[in-house]
């Protein structure tokens, strides 16, 4: 193994400021946070802190927290991830409604498309291709998070108690 390989194995990332810190280090000399309360910090206390309006202290971890099972968040991804189900179950609400947007255009030019049995012409052809290429972007990221739940680099909300 070269030097360069060794020597990024014994650092790691701060999650809050992004600071490079070796591996053996509890806090970040950046930004003081503990390491190990960051272990233990929970998604339920950071949907409670995107209600409360205090998305500032919401950190996000890869891999799943203690109060998320990773079994149940598979499940509901590849099951309901073209809805955004699997945003919905995490508390990022946002990227949930993004996806339940997308996918009910989708939902919504394929029933057409089937119902009018035939392609669209003129201005809609346009609309009607537009729609097909989001359905197929939205369709590319749900299988993605497919995979990153699979290997544990579907990001979380986490948040320390107060």
């Amino acid at each position: 193994m070269c030097y360069n390989s060794i020597m990024k194995s014994k650092n790691k990332r701060c999650p809050r400021c992004e600071f490079k810190v070796p591996s053996e280090m509890a806090v970040c000399p950046r930004c003081q946070l503990n390491y190990q309360k960051f272990e233990k910090a929970t998604n339920n206390e950071a949907k409670l802190a995107f209600q409360l309006g205090e998305s500032e202290r919401v950190l996000y971890r890869k891999g799943c927290p203690s109060d998320v099972s990773k079994v149940k968040l598979l499940l509901i991804t590849i099951f309901l991830g073209f809805l955004g189900g699997h945003y919905y179950y995490v508390g990022r609400t946002k990227m949930g409604i993004f996806f339940s947007i997308f996918a009910f255009v989708g939902i919504v030019n394929g029933l057409l498309t089937f119902f009018l049995k035939s392609t669209p012409t003129g201005d809609l052809y346009q609309i009607f291709y537009v729609l097909v290429l989001v359905w197929g972007v939205v369709i590319m990221l749900w299988i993605v998070d497919i995979a990153k739940v699979c290997f544990n680099r579907f990001k979380i909300p986490v948040s320390l108690e107060k």
